[in-house]
């Protein structure tokens, strides 16, 4: 089941009235007419998400959208709810901040507050959808068939065969992935399957008609830990791309790129979380390709995983709050190997269950952490971090607690809503021996219980698993050797 979302626009509906607005007040600014400045400041920081058919809960696409929310969006802009942007200060400096500038505030408040003029119609500026950014030559992909998710499953992962069909190798530079239903859509997350793991996935495809695959967990294809950075990627096929709700980032940093071997086909694993009608989705995806002769520095996906034990607040009592239950109800929901991954983390971070303690009062403030020694020099240019709904706080470090420590992501304000990739302005260098920790923080009060079908959830013991009522900790880092 699908837990209804608050959107990455709904800070505008709450703003309302809200105090340190600029409603009323002159900002300093001229009176620009929409069509001209306006428009594209809504273009190029808004309609990300508030398009017709997008995450937000109204389309900024035309005049009358931006004059009849005109007041909410000066609310939002002058008090920073909008754009989104949830890196903290105490990161290294990231690219591509969505950050407004002062300017620009000011240009739309004044707008808004000052009768929002229209302007000249013919001076509209045409929209041009993101994919359109990702000059040729590009490769759009999409399944043979839609797929209608089973709504039994609550949460249903299903995994498609995409074949580039490449005749020699390729870089991807760019990657623009479009949910068919963004409705119901948790996540979508492409890997390239190379060698006897693009084998699998075709024998899997064809048992299934080229419909598909049920993939729980991953692409569903054999680990394979033979090459010499598959422990990085935990034994699954390497990264490509991946789409979570209110990502924008399309483009990797200049100068860089994921190779895509010649005759490799890509796995494009689909999260459906489902609440509404269940119709059916056929994603697609666009790449911005480069010829593997590109002198281009190879990237590749790190994954850093750190255990969930979430128990529940104090005055909580049955089987909801076992340990040992919460296990046996994963393997029912996801299978035996997507049960057996918490104690898995807890072993590949040197910890126990009796790490976590049961007695969290009233379950707010519940931490995790997970360090990896680092075995190869790296430069890190992207860093990323994933948790669920009860997420509060994430923190990628590298070297904590020495004289080199330094903060590579902090999100202090988690929205599950609003995810992405972020480049560091400046790549950092690790060295063998360096460590990296993800830290994670939660609240498992009964209070912050998911909302499913208009009914709080009751307070259980989570554990990591696959479904959006269940729980991640992860970091995630685009690295290079160096």
């Amino acid at each position: 089941m699908r837990v209804p979302e608050l959107s990455c626009a709904a800070a505008l509906l709450a703003c309302l009235g809200c105090s340190g607005g600029s409603s009323g007040q002159d900002s300093g600014a001229p009176v620009l007419p929409y069509y001209g400045q306006v428009q594209a400041l809504l273009q190029q920081h808004c309609q990300s998400c508030h398009v017709s058919g997008g995450v937000a809960p109204f389309p900024l696409e035309t005049y009358e959208d931006a004059r009849s929310h005109a007041q909410y969006i000066a609310n939002s802009v002058s008090v920073r709810r909008m754009p989104p942007w949830k890196p903290s200060e105490d990161c290294r400096p990231l690219q591509a901040s969505r950050r407004l500038s002062d300017a620009d505030v000011a240009t739309i408040v004044a707008w808004a507050t000052g009768g929002t003029p229209e302007g000249d119609p013919s001076k509209s500026i045409p929209y041009l959808p993101p994919e359109t950014g990702l000059p040729a030559p590009d490769l759009d992909l999409v399944p043979d068939q839609p797929y209608t998710p089973k709504a039994s499953l609550g949460d249903d992962y299903h995994c498609f065969l995409l074949d580039p069909k490449l005749k020699s190798d390729a870089f991807v530079t760019g990657a623009y992935i479009r949910p068919g239903r963004t409705g119901i859509v948790h996540h979508v997350i492409l890997f390239e399957a190379a060698g006897a793991q693009g084998a699998a996935a075709v024998q899997l495809n064809a048992e299934s008609g080229g419909k598909g695959w049920s993939c729980f967990g991953g692409p569903g294809v054999p680990p394979d830990l033979s090459g010499p950075d598959a422990m990085l990627r935990l034994g699954q096929p390497p990264w490509v791309s991946a789409w979570v709700p209110g990502h924008v980032t399309n483009s990797l940093p200049a100068g860089t790129g994921i190779r895509l071997h010649r005759g490799a086909k890509i796995v494009m694993q689909v999260h459906y979380n489902l609440i509404e009608a269940a119709g059916p989705d056929r994603s697609r995806v666009v790449l911005r390709l480069r010829p593997a002769k590109t002198k281009l520095t190879p990237l590749q996906t790190m994954l850093v995983p750190a255990p969930v034990e979430l128990a529940c607040p104090r005055g909580t009592t049955g089987a909801l709050c076992d340990r040992t239950r919460a296990l046996v109800d994963s393997a029912r929901k996801y299978g035996l190997e997507a049960a057996s991954i918490p104690n898995v983390l807890l072993r590949l971070c040197d910890k126990t269950a009796a790490d976590y303690p049961r007695n969290v009062g009233d379950g707010a403030h519940i931490t995790t952490s997970c360090r990896i020694r680092v075995s190869e020099p790296l430069t890190v240019y992207g860093v990323a971090g994933h948790m669920h709904l009860r997420g509060v706080d994430i923190r990628v470090e590298l070297n904590p607690g020495t004289a080199k420590a330094q903060t590579l992501l902090h999100i202090p304000r988690w929205d599950f809503h609003w995810q992405d990739a972020y480049y560091l302005e400046q790549p950092v260098d690790v060295s063998p021996g360096d460590t990296i920790r993800v830290s994670c923080r939660y609240d498992n009060s009964a209070g912050r219980q998911p909302v499913v079908k208009g009914k709080r959830l009751a307070p259980r013991y989570v554990l990591w698993g696959e479904g959006t009522t269940d729980e991640m900790c992860l970091g995630l880092l685009q690295v290079a050797n160096r």
